[in-house]
Formats: C-alpha cells, sequence, structure tokens
C-alpha cells in the first residue's frame, strides 16, 4: 500500500458518501505520518488493504463501501488493493485518547488516520507474529519511542491473559 493508493481508496469512499469522515485505522494508517513505509523498501509493500471506518458509524453507508471497495469487487481487481470497513465497536480496543492523536491524511479532507503509537499498542494487543514483526521494524527505523508504545498499551483494559501476552509482544519489539 502506498499513500497515492490509500488517497485513492479515501476519495472513492467519498465520493460515494461524501457527508462522512473517514478514519484509517489499520497498518495503513501509518502512511498518514510516514509515506516512506509504503515506498518498494518499506514493510507496506505487502499490504493490499486499508481499515475504514466512516464517522459517524452508520450502517448501510458501510455496507455500500464495502461493496464498492470490498475485496475481490470490481474496484479491488482493477487497482490490486481495497478497503475493508471496520464497525466503531473497533474503537474499544484503542488506547484512551487516540481521537485526540489523529493524524490528517495528507492530501485527503475529512480523513484522518490512527497514531503511529496508538496502532503499535494495538498491534502488541493482538500479538499475531505480523504485528510484531512490523512493530519491530518501525522501532528499528526509529519511528516509534518505545516508552510511548508501552505507556499507551498499559491504557488499554486487558484481562489477565492479555496483560502477559502484549508484555511478551512488547518485549520482543523492544528488546532494549
Amino acid at each position: 500500500m502506498t499513500l497515492a493508493a490509500l488517497q485513492h481508496l479515501i476519495h472513492y469512499f467519498q465520493s460515494l458518501a461524501p457527508e462522512f469522515e473517514v478514519l484509517v485505522l489499520g497498518s495503513a494508517s501509518l502512511l498518514a505520518s510516514h509515506a516512506e513505509l509504503g515506498d518498494p523498501s518499506g514493510p507496506l509493500t505487502a499490504t493490499f488493504d486499508a481499515d475504514l471506518c466512516p464517522q459517524p458509524f452508520h450502517e448501510p453507508t458501510a455496507l455500500l463501501i464495502h461493496q464498492a471497495l470490498g475485496e475481490a469487487g470490481a474496484f479491488h481487481l482493477d487497482h490490486g488493493y481495497h478497503a475493508d470497513i471496520l464497525r466503531d465497536s473497533i474503537f474499544e480496543t484503542l488506547p484512551p485518547g487516540w481521537r485526540s492523536r489523529l493524524v490528517p491524511v495528507p492530501g485527503c479532507l475529512r480523513a484522518a488516520a490512527l497514531d503511529p503509537h496508538d496502532l503499535a499498542a494495538v498491534k502488541l494487543l493482538v500479538a499475531r507474529p505480523k504485528d510484531i514483526l512490523l512493530v519491530s521494524d518501525l522501532a528499528r527505523r526509529g519511528l516509534l519511542a518505545g516508552h510511548l508504545v508501552k505507556q499507551r498499551l498499559n491504557s488499554i483494559e486487558r484481562t489477565e491473559a492479555l496483560i502477559v501476552t502484549s508484555s511478551r509482544a512488547f518485549t520482543s519489539a523492544f528488546p532494549d
């Protein structure tokens, strides 16, 4: 995924639903802060989707956007990338205060993306191997401050099992 591809998805989304703002919540959100991550040597070259959420959330609009921009649809087949439409229930997994830290998506009006530290905290909470690798890569590139990621991760309400899993994921991503 490149910034140009993300912008294309957002512009298409907004042409279908101009009254809605767009939130970018997954790995593609990093492009708003670090467009170079979509370059051929960047970690997002193997990302072919953007997790988008209309704001305010409206189920009929989410379905419309999914039909137009979703995986295996005409847009995806034509352009090679697609949108995954997320429900606003995902907000429960985000660190408190995340809205105040949203990053505007360059070249897009009424579109914002997660702050990289908030995204990293969520990726470590999920703790899938690919997510830990992405956070590790971002840390190695000097794009994340470990103390901020830890602070945001610790601010998310977690079960005891999630505390253990996400703490191990953090230690993997930030071994120092």
